[in-house]
């Protein structure tokens, strides 16, 4: 081995970002790990085998970018309800006359440079069937900054040795929303994100056991599944013992072979699988305006299958 400080050892990857080619659109990898930008489609009209062949690139490429779209908050009801029925979203108050889109604005003259969920997480996995997919358009975004980014929890378990998977596969993580959404945060949340309709509740005080490796109920992959915002401990295990572990899984899980960045267009429509990424806004736009407008699909409880002789 190197004796370079800086070397470290590259695990074998078992899985590419490499494109399927589609009769219906236009497809380039953002990343060797992850993500993919699309062209040549609108998605408000696209028919039946476009949308097929949409959602087989998203599982594929675990995030996809659709350039170009042009979409109102009905518009993207309707190409939510494309990909699965609506999701649970807690603690945010919809749009008026728009019960299953969330307005995520942060206004160019706000005090705080905080924005709204700026920390890597997969959304709401403190439910007990967290979405299975987000749609966030972009309606009005800064010339630059704002971007997202994504982490392949697919890849970062592939880093992962056997003895470590092997001590993993019977654990479960506590998730719980409570850092974010009780109502400790309530003072919080009204000054540093005035422009967002958060509603905090004791609810969010509630814990929800998941399978810290969860299988994609559609690619068979596995996948790491805690996050920073809402793992707060492992079942069975004392609070030390716990976030000594979590830390070593929060690190490689957002390691940066694993990521790629979104860069956002006015018109942009990115979808990601929260069953195999977690995401971060960069709040980076302090003095801009922008506003979101965010769906979600419903998923399944997670759950780790075991691995096929």
């Amino acid at each position: 081995m190197s004796a370079n400080p800086f070397f470290f050892a590259r695990p074998p990857v078992a899985t590419s970002n490499r494109p399927v080619a589609s009769a219906h659109f236009n497809i380039r990898p953002i990343t060797g790990a992850l993500g993919a930008e699309i062209t040549g489609i609108n998605v408000a009209t696209a028919g039946a085998p476009a949308i097929a062949d949409l959602r087989a690139a998203l599982i594929r490429h675990q995030v996809v970018v659709i350039r170009g779209q042009a979409l109102d908050p009905a518009a993207l009801e309707q190409v939510t309800l494309r990909l699965g029925s609506f999701g649970h979203d807690p603690y945010i108050r919809p749009m008026p006359g728009f019960s299953n889109v969330l307005r995520l604005l942060k206004e160019a003259d706000e005090r705080h440079p905080d924005v709204f969920a700026e920390a890597w997480h997969s959304d709401w996995s403190f439910l007990d069937t967290p979405p299975a997919f987000t749609l966030l358009y972009g309606h009005d975004v800064p010339d630059w900054g704002g971007d997202t980014m994504f982490a392949s929890q697919i890849r970062a378990f592939e880093a992962l040795s056997p003895a470590m998977v092997r001590l993993l596969e019977p654990l479960k993580g506590i998730h719980s929303a409570r850092r974010a959404y009780a109502p400790a945060a309530r003072s919080l949340m009204a000054d540093r994100l005035p422009n967002m309709d958060i509603v905090v509740s004791e609810s969010a005080m509630a814990t929800q056991l998941h399978p810290i490796i969860r299988t994609h109920p559609e690619s068979g992959a596995r996948a790491l599944y805690v996050s920073p915002s809402y793992t707060i401990g492992i079942d069975g295990f004392i609070e030390q013992e716990a976030q000594a572990l979590l830390g070593y899984l929060f690190q490689i899980s957002v390691d940066p072979r694993f990521t790629c960045r979104v860069r956002w267009e006015q018109g942009s429509l990115t979808i990601w699988d929260n069953r195999s990424v977690m995401h971060l806004p960069i709040g980076d736009y302090h003095g801009a305006r922008r506003e979101m407008y965010r769906t979600t699909v419903a998923g399944t409880e997670p759950v780790l299958e075991p691995c096929p002789d």
